[in-house]
Formats: C-alpha cells, structure tokens, sequence
C-alpha cells in the first residue's frame, strides 16, 4: 500500500499526541510522589528517541507520483515497521502506516 503526505502528517501528529499523554502521565505521578519511576523515566527517554526515528525517517520525504518512496531511508520499511510497534506498545496506542 502507498502512504501519501496527508497520512504521514496525521501519524506524526498522533505520535506527538501520544507522547504528550505518556509524559503527562510520567509528570502526575511524579508530582503525587510515586517511588521507582526511574523504569519509566527511562521509557520515556526510549520513546523520545523512537519518536525522533520517526520524524527524521519521514521528515525528507520523496513523493513520486504523490507516493511516499522510502528508498532514500537509513532504515527500511521492516525496520520502520517495528519502530512503530514499539511505539504503539510504549504508548498503548494503535496508530500504523502500511510502508510495505
């Protein structure tokens, strides 16, 4: 399936959107004083960095035919593929782009 520009901008928007929740969270329970949230805080710097993956994998996009191509990519679309999943298993989420 072809991903097209108007996709990719929606998908990175629920990231962000889901990053945000996931931070929120982290700050709430910070904030009523929860113990051990070093697991989390170092989820987060996880997240934040897949969510980076994201961004740079789609933010120099090449359209042929107003089709995304990932050809130009340090990482392929298997690879991009369980980046995705690995987001959407840190954020309890469900959002997905078919690249293959």
């Amino acid at each position: 399936m072809s991903v097209t520009a108007a996709q990719i901008a929606t998908y990175l928007s629920d990231l962000e959107e889901a990053r945000a929740e996931y931070m929120d969270d982290l700050v709430l329970r910070e904030r009523l004083g929860h113990k051990d949230l070093y697991p989390r805080r170092v989820i987060a710097s996880v997240l934040n960095c897949y969510i980076s993956i994201a961004n740079k994998y789609f933010s120099q996009p090449v359209y042929v035919g107003g089709v995304f191509q990932t050809t130009y990519n340090f990482f392929d679309e298997v690879e991009m593929e369980e980046i995705m999943l690995r987001i959407n298993k840190i954020c309890d989420t469900n959002y997905y782009l078919d690249l293959i």
